[in-house]
């Protein structure tokens, strides 16, 4: 196995971090505001178009969901990582990763070619890195990786840049909207947009723990702790869920295979607006103060999904008595989208 350039060790007063108390209270007070419009905005609306619903439909779906770009998360380097990036130790970019989640949806429709939807998901995706950079994060307290002295009890944190891979999950309540050209048809496209919260979990760790170990061992004392440079709402955090504003839009199609059945099929973009999708926080350096700032930014992830969709119903509201008389008898009807079919009440 091969070691990388740099291992080092930093203590608590070294690091160059400045957030302001009032700061992230106003931040947090702002974020639980925004988040409870939206579910309310949400619920509200379901309730509103269920009282004239002439469909509703379950959909069933797996995704595979990757992590694409951080266009507003180029950081002003700390100007020991600008030291690393000059030095000439090798380094790339993480290679992300797809990987499988599940998604649920209850969908009704304003009229033949207009539906809304609630939308209930899990997405999940990685990247690794075998020849990292330096971080700016790595030179604040937001940097996890630590020995601790088994004499003393003093944790050390620790810097290096060791092969690395993150692990990301987000649980997504969203409201979606589509728009069905054609909404008579066996095969109907549609055009998807989404907006709703998403809750992240994160964590970027080493990705062979083996060599810090080697690097911890030869402090006397010293003990390492978990291989982790950074978590949020996992198992090895103290930190709960972040919860972040998400909104997207995609292209998808249904195919009709029976009368209560489709296959179901869409590609999306989101935008997530958190500065952790990636596994790492966004820190910028401040020359003139010598400080470390943490700012937020979004990340872009694509999603794909693919299932089934079922027609639960057709002319019946959720709410309210509908249309009276309508529906009833043995009046044979025509099935909305298989329209060679005919099907007796």
């Amino acid at each position: 196995m091969r070691k990388t350039g740099l291992s080092t060790f930093v203590n608590k007063k070294s690091l160059p971090f400045a957030v302001k108390p009032w700061v992230l209270f106003n931040k947090a007070v702002m974020k639980k505001t925004w988040i409870t419009w939206i579910l309310l905005t949400v619920a509200l609306s379901l309730t509103f178009v269920a009282e004239g619903q002439n469909g509703l439909k379950l959909r069933l779906s797996g995704n595979t969901t990757r992590f694409m770009s951080e266009p507003q998360g180029t950081e002003i380097n700390y100007y020991k990582v600008e030291n690393f990036l000059s030095s000439g130790i090798p380094y790339t970019d993480f290679t992300d990763k797809a990987l499988l989640g599940v998604e649920a949806e209850i969908m009704t429709s304003l009229s033949d070619k207009v539906w809304l939807g609630f939308e209930v998901s899990k997405a999940n995706f990685s990247g690794e890195n075998d020849s990292p950079s330096l971080f700016n994060f790595q030179f604040t307290e937001y940097l996890e990786l630590m020995s601790l002295d088994t004499l003393l009890e003093f944790p050390t944190r620790w810097i290096n840049n060791h092969p690395l891979t993150y692990n990301t999950s987000l649980v997504n309540l969203s409201g979606t909207f589509r728009i069905y050209p054609l909404s008579g048809t066996i095969f109907r496209p549609f055009v998807k947009f989404t907006a709703g919260l998403s809750l992240i979990s994160t964590e970027l760790r080493l990705k062979l723990p083996e060599l810090w170990y080697a690097d911890v061992a030869d402090n006397e004392n010293d003990k390492p702790l978990l291989p982790v440079l950074f978590s949020r709402g996992t198992d090895s955090s103290e930190k709960g869920i972040f919860p972040a504003f998400t909104a997207g839009a995609g292209l998808g199609f249904e195919f009709q295979i029976t009368p209560k059945i489709a296959a179901y099929a869409d590609a999306n973009l989101m935008m997530v607006n958190a500065d952790i999708t990636d596994g790492k926080p966004n820190w910028d350096y401040n020359a003139e103060t010598g400080k470390l700032v943490h700012f937020n930014t979004r990340g872009n992830i694509r999603k794909i999904g693919f299932g089934l969709v079922y027609t639960l119903g057709e002319n019946m509201p959720v709410m309210g008595s509908g249309s009276s008389g309508k529906g009833k008898g043995r009046a044979g009807r025509q099935h909305p989208y298989l329209p060679f079919y005919e099907i007796i009440d």
